[in-house]
């Protein structure tokens, strides 16, 4: 299976979350007492913003505290403060005079003001009601911090300098006192009062966005030639910096902090010398917390800085130093495939489990598999190891999960009071239990199927080969299906399918004979072979990844609505589950990633991998719905709830994610018992029989009956 990541990047994850103790640039501090060892470490924890703030635009931090610049849910711009010492936050609330619907950008501080970009906007409703303003408007705003008197002016120049030339369009603002404050185009700056005059128009090597960084009082901002002082009363900027790339934050400690890479350091401003502070895969809440251009260092040495989805779920993250106790290690198996790397969800619970449980934490075992003899080697080796804990099972076959190398864990399900198998979605969890036994935790489905017109859908009971093959006939004008669906790809397609429709995996049986998979063949056969590229409405759609699809790809598809079909003569929806991960064919790429994970039977501490599986199982909320179903009732709700929208794609009038779309999802998801079985030997025999059949040497009758004769061996070897 392809993955997207390198395999460095695991290894170097691996390294770091390998390490014990201290994890920072100050010397490891141990302390015996009666409670046993103590250790210093990082700590993260979140800290939730006032409910009232529901988006944040601006980020800026004066001395110890943190103000943030954002909407409420009434959709009024506001600025908020908290104190990092007190643990107060402040509202400050202002009139934004004449500007209409207006959102908040940038906010700067100086002197007794505090200063704001305000930018008009159109709403989806204004478009719906065709209330929507050509021409929107930006305004200045200046805060008396001590009155608390407020004015809101416009700007009422064009923003020069704009790389689509000139027009409404300024990137930044820059207290410079109470009186003055530095506008940005890009790269044009004006000097102006609070009602926007223009007092002059410095040139000036900075960026217009202001990416800078604060020691104590001092402020430095990015130049072309790298971060330089910036002297307020000029304004001016002096000699640059020598600082390799990364991102700066602020601190009141003396030194500013540097992110590079994934590590974060503290750096002399004259020498540039730095030193490691901590790796921020360490203090991380989630995967959405990496990579954050923001925080800050107050005089207590505390650092903040603002989570991942902090503009759509606003809160911060603090990180202190504690003493806490050191933690027992659970090794995880890895394939050490080249081009192999933790999926999405993996890296996810990882983080989150290592910097919330106390009392374990996840450590990487790179298991060699590089060949077949590497790879038979590893999984007899594997049987009897008690020095791994968890494993990686997606390169594994299905048929080498059972009790002799992998835990069962439903009991562990049972015993659990977080959890009951109520609530999983009831099919996905049949789905992945064995012989009774799950043995494999899998994070991520999709679903294989097909879609037509609503009004060219005579319902499921007579959707039928016979009836496909005369819509064909009747609608000559319309591509039965999209051009990329050549018929290699078909072939593949309903090979998928065939497994989960007529193959029995508890009892080892299949029934290709049927008179339902002779009339796929005639089908497949009779398909065109693609179609040149159009954007006309196709006939139906044979859809593979219907968690991505569903919603506005199957409507562009169709250029309207669609209902979701199945493969037609079947029972049920018609429509299978299929582990995200797999791929139609190896010169089309992967669906996407999956993650699939199992307890070794001979693990020492079943107790803690099942703690680290259900922290997998409470994150897959955090990454959309297009990226898989999950496994989880709730978590799939949740999902669908966000994902639904007034979003509307004006090129060709279609939506994106109704309710409606939801609905149709959701009756799919609960309604599909079946699951695709992508055994790369078993579709190889199909598509043997099947080109056979389409050259001629074989009628459809007689290709289904050598697929079943072969099959028939094949899957009770595998599965029987």
């Amino acid at each position: 299976m392809k993955r997207h990541i390198a395999w460095l990047l695991l290894l170097c994850l691996g390294l770091s979350l390998c390490a014990c103790g201290s994890r920072d640039g100050d010397a490891e501090m141990i302390i015996s007492g009666t409670e046993g060892e103590l250790i210093e470490d990082w700590i993260p924890s979140r800290i939730d913003c006032p409910d009232w703030l529901v988006t944040v635009s601006g980020w800026e931090t004066e001395g110890d505290t943190i103000w943030l610049s954002g909407m409420t849910q009434e959709r009024e711009p506001v600025i908020v403060a908290y104190d990092t010492l007190s643990g107060a936050w402040t509202r400050v609330d202002f009139s934004a005079g004449e500007a209409w619907q207006p959102e908040i950008g940038p906010v700067s501080l100086a002197g007794n003001s505090i200063w704001a970009l305000l930018h008009e906007n159109n709403r989806y409703e204004d478009y719906q009601k065709g209330t929507a303003r050509e021409n929107l408007e930006y305004y200045v705003l200046r805060i008396d911090r001590s009155s608390g008197e407020s004015s809101a002016a416009r700007i009422p120049f064009e923003g020069q300098g704009s790389t689509e030339g000139s027009g409404k369009f300024f990137t930044g603002l820059l207290a410079l006192d109470d009186e003055r404050a530095l506008l940005s185009a890009m790269d044009r700056f004006y000097v102006i009062d609070a009602q926007v005059n223009v007092l002059s128009e410095p040139e000036l090597p900075l960026y217009g966005s202001y990416l800078g960084f604060r020691v104590d009082d001092r402020c430095w901002y990015r130049t072309s030639e790298g971060y330089a002082p910036f002297d307020r009363e000029g304004p001016s900027v002096g000699a640059p910096l020598a600082l390799e790339e990364g991102m700066l934050l602020d601190s009141n400690k003396g030194h500013f902090l540097l992110s590079a890479g994934r590590q974060l350091y503290r750096c002399d401003p004259e020498s540039g010398e730095k030193e490691l502070v901590f790796d921020w895969l360490d203090v991380a809440l989630n995967i959405q917390d990496i990579g954050n251009y923001d925080g800050l260092e107050n005089s207590r040495g505390d650092i903040y800085y603002p989570s991942g989805d902090m503009w759509s779920s606003p809160h911060l993250i603090r990180v202190t130093k504690e003493l806490v106790p050191p933690r027992q290690s659970l090794r995880l198996g890895v394939p050490a495939e080249d081009g192999y790397a933790l999926t999405p969800d993996m890296m996810d619970a990882l983080i989150r489990f290592n910097n919330t449980d106390r009392e374990y934490r996840i450590e990487i075992v790179p298991l060699p598999c590089a060949n077949d003899q590497e790879r038979d080697r590893m999984m007899i080796e594997l049987a009897t190891r008690s020095d791994l804990d968890l494993l990686d099972t997606s390169f594994l076959p299905d048929n080498a999960l059972d009790s002799g190398l992998l835990a069962d864990m439903l009991p562990m399900i049972d015993a659990d009071e977080s959890i009951s198998r109520e609530d999983f979605i009831s099919p996905l969890l049949a789905l992945m239990t064995q012989g009774g036994c799950l043995y494999e935790y899998t994070a991520r489905f999709t679903m294989l199927t097909m879609t037509t017109h609503p009004e060219l859908f005579p319902g499921r009971e007579n959707w039928t080969v016979e009836n496909i093959e005369a819509l064909i006939q009747a609608h000559p004008e319309m591509d039965p299906l999209w051009h990329s669906l050549d018929r290699e790809l078909i072939t593949t397609l309903f090979c998928w399918a065939a497994t989960a429709e007529f193959i029995d995996r508890e009892t080892g049986g299949c029934s290709f004979e049927s008179p339902a998979f002779i009339h796929w063949l005639e089908l497949i056969k009779a398909l065109p072979n693609g179609s040149r590229y159009s954007e006309d409405a196709k006939l139906m759609n044979i859809c593979y990844d219907l968690a991505f699809n569903a919603g506005h790809q199957e409507k562009y598809m169709m250029k309207g609505d669609y209902v979701i079909a199945g493969f037609p003569e079947t029972e049920g929806t018609g429509s299978y589950f299929l582990k995200l991960g797999a791929s139609p064919n190896e010169w089309r790429g992967t669906v996407g990633a999956n993650t699939r994970v199992g307890i070794l039977a001979a693990s020492s501490n079943k107790d803690g991998a099942w703690r680290f599986i259900r922290t997998l199982m409470d994150g897959s909320e955090l990454i959309g719905l297009g990226n898989g179903i999950p496994a989880l009732k709730a978590t799939f709700e949740k999902m669908l709830e966000r994902e639904i929208s007034d979003d509307f794609d004006e090129r060709f009038q279609i939506s994106y994610f109704t309710a409606a779309d939801a609905e149709r999802l959701r009756e799919q998801v609960y309604g599909t018992t079946k699951l695709v079985v992508p055994d790369e030997g078993l579709i190889r025999l199909m598509r043997e029989e099947i080109k056979r059949y389409y050259d001629g040497q074989l009628s459809a009758p007689e290709a289904a009956a050598a697929i079943q004769n072969r099959a028939r061996i094949y899957v009770s070897e595998q599965y029987g």
